[in-house]
């Protein structure tokens, strides 16, 4: 017989072996609580898919005028690409997105040509060749229909005419000079323009012994203007920089815009108004064309308008004419404080100027004093606002006038009212400027009775 404490423990044990032998899904240490992690296979972990680069939109060729820009872009496939843009086979610094935009295009930007090369680590595709073309302005074409060459040259009409009755040599005289461009400043760069020798258009006038040249306060010295230019392109416009005469100083510079052609034709006595109102006295004195005779067979005129680029500081004598850069002084051995306190008499101004009519300023090193108002018409002759100014220069004082950057340039004139007392009440002075043709300048020779 088993004693009933002995029955007890073998009970114990048996319920332990059959605890022990029951899995269950509880999980639980009956002492703690805590849970047992589960024994699991570990999964196979997958590599993302890359997809190779591809180009689905190649960037298109691009024309633009000179200073303009041009955006190139393309559209491409794939995985996490990288974009980097070639000139011409070069990487351009910083251009890594998808679209690039070029800076200004100069002359020597044509037909540059750009490529992309879109990458990622499974490789790299490079797209097509996109070409950079410069395009002219329909300024820029009219302009170059007249003076580049194998074109005849663009001409001028120079003249001292009186606007009726006869004239006298030695005093009056009417000439002519052209220009050709050698080739395009769209996609040469700057090209020099030289004016030809004057051509003397009448029979019976000499031609002037020297003609005054334009002369400029620049960089503290008085430049004189030769017969040559530069010319280039700037956006849509022309911009013409006059040289001294050393053929490599730029004296002053205009921005030339609004061309507009117009033709010739039919009898001198039909010319259009803007081109007879420019060449005044050839028009108004009967006795200088022949109003019967016609205008050749594809005659024709160039109007454009002109403006000022930069302040221009114009130097004129001051008593004695002269044609160098030693023009004569209004004070010589005086300071500019002392002339303009005693006050300066300008005749063709008819005014006296004194310190307190104007301000006094430095450029490049020269003391300048400008007026605070402008000329009178009647003394400039002329539609371009002009300012009187004196500097020193030297221990000297010189005289001149000061076109200020962006003012308009003004052409001829004519007479519009024979009976006006004043310069100003008689003419009217034309904002733009005339360019011919060869056969038009070859017309109006032909109808010259002088």
């Amino acid at each position: 017989m088993i004693s009933m404490k002995r029955r007890n423990a073998a009970v114990v044990a048996a319920v332990s072996v059959m605890l022990a032998a029951c899995g269950g899904g509880g999980n639980s240490d009956t002492d703690t609580g805590t849970s047992q992690p589960l024994l699991t296979t570990p999964a196979t972990p997958t590599t993302p898919t890359i997809i190779s680069p591809g180009i689905t939109t190649q960037p298109a060729n691009a024309s633009v005028l000179t200073d303009g820009t041009a955006t190139f872009t393309v559209a491409a496939a794939g995985t996490d690409v990288t974009y980097q843009w070639k000139k011409n086979g070069t990487a351009i610094a910083g251009a890594t997105s998808k679209s690039y935009q070029t800076p200004a295009a100069t002359f020597s930007d044509n037909g540059a040509q750009y490529t992309v090369v879109v990458s990622n680590s499974a490789g790299s595709v490079t797209s097509s060749v996109a070409q950079l073309t410069l395009k002219l302005s329909a300024n820029q074409q009219a302009f170059e229909n007249l003076i580049l060459a194998p074109s005849a040259g663009s001409f001028y009409l120079h003249w001292n005419l009186n606007y009726a009755g006869g004239q006298t040599s030695g005093v009056n005289y009417a000439f002519s000079d052209y220009g050709v461009l050698p080739t395009s400043p769209l996609t040469t760069g700057p090209q020099t323009n030289s004016q030809s020798s004057p051509r003397n258009v009448t029979n019976t006038l000499a031609l002037p012994v020297a003609s005054s040249p334009t002369r400029v306060l620049k960089n503290g010295v008085v430049l004189v203007t030769g017969s040559s230019s530069k010319v280039s392109y700037v956006g849509s416009d022309v911009r013409v920089d006059s040289l001294a005469v050393d053929n490599a100083t730029v004296a002053y510079s205009e921005i030339r815009s609004n061309y507009e052609v117009v033709p010739l034709t039919g009898a001198i006595a039909s010319t259009p108004a803007d081109f007879a109102h420019f060449h005044n006295s050839f028009f108004s004195n009967a006795n200088i064309l022949n109003a019967t005779a016609t205008y050749a067979a594809g005659s024709s005129y160039l109007k454009f308008a002109q403006t000022n680029k930069a302040d221009r500081y114009n130097v004129f004598d001051c008593t004695t004419a002269t044609t160098g850069a030693a023009v004569t002084p209004c004070r010589a051995g005086m300071t500019l404080t002392a002339a303009m306190t005693a006050g300066i008499t300008s005749n063709s101004d008819g005014t006296v100027y004194r310190l307190t009519d104007g301000t006094v300023g430095t450029v490049d090193g020269v003391s300048v004093w400008v007026a605070t108002t402008p000329r009178p018409v009647s003394a400039t002759l002329s539609s371009t606002v002009q300012y009187r100014i004196y500097f020193e220069l030297n221990g000297n004082v010189y005289t001149g006038a000061l076109i200020k950057d962006g003012v308009l340039l003004g052409g001829s004139y004519y007479v519009s009212n024979p009976a006006g007392v004043t310069a100003a009440d008689r003419l009217t002075f034309l904002p733009f400027d005339i360019r011919m043709n060869k056969a038009a300048h070859d017309s109006i020779v032909a109808a010259m009775k002088i």
